[in-house]
């Protein structure tokens, strides 16, 4: 239902009543996929676009922390103008706002190609990247679409009532195979009656936020539509934007309960699997029972009648004194003296004798094992908490998987140092530490140092915001950060190569540690750790 025309033909009137002479304060991004309008009010509003494709959505937030860094203007010429109304075309998923100074701002919905594009005089700018040629095209086929701002219900003529899916899907292609999918399920004599009925409590009615934890589910709805499934839990809002502010988060949610649950679930069935296999050996031991008597038994017959026992046989039949003297074949190992065979029993009477006696001791703590492991199965499968989930976990002693813990295991193996309490200096410690650093750390823009030839560590300058230029002073602090981790460390002043780690190569054959630059600069600096850098232990 996100992504349905009829959504955001709700969502639009519901924006309209909320944002219409609205002023701009700014616009910028901060995360991929995603721009945010920062409005002026008496209270704090932001408007936020999120672009991606699989999840594309406009929400109103009254709470927005924006970057110190990585926080990019755009769309510059709309601040200070004003929202003078919100439409949406009448046959696709396009929203447009528009402003005072004729500008207009639209959101489109077309999968892959989600965007928002800034009509403003005789520029058309778009947020995601796109081809020129593309741009031309698209401005073409936004400026000519028509734009509405009431709710819109086709009008129907006699024919439709009695046409099929098909043919209204042809005739008109915005209505959606969710629309579908409620009309058929209220009964009713025709499809567009059931249509009808579907768009009527889409404009109306409360919006549902409807989640399977089971299944990892979750929609919007509307009030009193056909339950499509059972097995959801329900909550109910007053308007859209709450609904959506909901949903995005329980997406996020739900997304992090999955992640955790099948991490949790492959080590507790891996687990189970070992355990099963010990209990299936211990079951088989206790099964067979304790041959100690056996064994014991056939080791005193080898032993009265050693004498006729040789090197190379393979078995021996005696008389068994202790069953009437009826004949007994015996096995032996060909390999081992008369002794050595007879000895060779008494060891499996001991041998089965602990084997039993420890089978028996372990079964009850392995069905222990297994059945705490079966109820943490069931505990995981039915739980919806994540910190639940992560108990759990650090019960089993499993470490959760995320991206701020690999690059925190990464950065374990560099020594660093912050300068100026701003920038991050990451140091190589050996070879191999310095091609980790180099070729698998380091982000393309970030500045590379090494002492010009002798021995040292690599040493990476972190940039944050590439639009920020790195002073002159903080490169020469780094300079000497390099010297001071050199073989040249005792020396006055030492020469210290830097450029940008694009511009840094490792080729085929070279040893570790050992790189080559495309282009370089240097600068002569005293091996030192400077005023202003502070070394951060790890």
């Amino acid at each position: 239902m996100l992504k349905n025309y009829y959504f955001l033909n709700r969502q639009v009137i519901e924006l309209r009543n909320q944002l219409t002479n609205k002023k701009i304060k700014s616009i910028f991004t901060q995360e991929k996929d995603k721009l945010v309008v920062e409005l002026e009010d008496d209270e704090n509003l932001f408007l936020e676009f999120c672009v991606n494709h699989s999840l594309p959505y406009i929400l109103i937030r009254d709470f927005y922390i924006r970057a110190k860094k990585n926080s990019l203007e755009l769309f510059e010429n709309l601040k200070g103008k004003t929202i003078s109304d919100i439409l949406i075309a009448s046959d696709d998923r396009i929203i447009a706002f528009c402003f005072d100074d004729n500008s207009v701002l639209f959101f489109t919905i077309r999968g892959k190609f989600t965007n928002v594009y800034l009509k403003s005089n005789n520029d058309f700018l778009s947020f995601k990247k796109t081809e020129n040629e593309d741009l031309i095209n698209i401005e073409t086929d936004l400026i000519n679409k028509h734009y509405i701002n009431e709710f819109n219900l086709p009008d129907f003529s006699e024919e439709d009532y009695s046409a099929g899916q098909d043919k209204l899907k042809t005739k008109y292609p915005f209505i959606g195979k969710e629309i579908y999918q409620y009309a058929k399920a209220f009964e009713l004599t025709t499809l567009i009656d059931g249509i009808k009925k579907t768009v009527e409590l889409i404009k109306s009615y409360n919006p549902l936020v409807l989640i399977d934890y089971n299944h990892y589910e979750i929609k919007i709805s509307f009030k009193n539509l056909p339950a499509l499934q059972n097995e959801f839990k329900v909550s109910e809002f007053t308007t859209l934007n709450e609904a959506l502010i909901f949903f995005i988060k329980e997406s996020y949610h739900l997304s992090g309960i999955k992640e955790k649950k099948e991490l949790i679930l492959k080590h507790i069935d891996k687990e189970l699997k070992k355990i099963s296999g010990k209990q299936n050996n211990l079951l088989t031991i206790i099964e067979r029972g304790n041959k100690e008597d056996e064994y014991q038994h056939l080791g005193n017959l080898l032993l009265i009648n050693i004498s006729k026992l040789n090197q190379g046989m393979n078995s021996i039949v005696l008389a068994d004194i202790y069953n009437n003297d009826k004949s007994i074949e015996i096995k032996l190992d060909p390999k081992l003296l008369p002794q050595e065979n007879v000895n060779r029993y008494f060891e499996k009477a001991k041998e089965s004798r602990i084997q039993y006696q420890k089978a028996k001791e372990l079964i009850e703590t392995i069905n222990n094992e297994k059945n705490k492991l079966l109820e943490l199965r069931d505990q995981t499968l039915n739980s919806i908490n994540i910190r639940e989930l992560e108990k759990i976990a650090k019960g089993l002693r499993i470490k959760m998987k995320t991206e701020k813990n690999t690059q925190e295991n990464v950065t374990e193996k560099f020594k660093q140092y912050i300068i100026d309490g701003k920038y991050k200096v990451y140091v190589g410690k050996d070879s191999k530490s310095n091609d980790l650093l180099t070729l698998k750390f380091a982000k393309q823009n970030d500045y590379w140092f090494h002492a010009r030839a002798v021995p040292g560590s690599h040493v990476v300058l972190r940039v944050e915001n590439t639009k920020e230029p790195i002073p002159k002073s903080v490169l020469k602090k780094v300079a000497s950060i390099a010297a001071y981790h050199s073989k040249a460390k005792t020396a006055g002043v030492v020469p210290v190569s830097y450029t940008l780690k694009k511009f840094v190569v490792k080729r085929k054959g070279m040893e570790p540690g050992k790189v080559s630059l495309l282009k370089e600069e240097t600068l002569l600096v005293p091996p030192e750790i400077p005023e202003g850098a502070e070394f951060i232990e790890t």
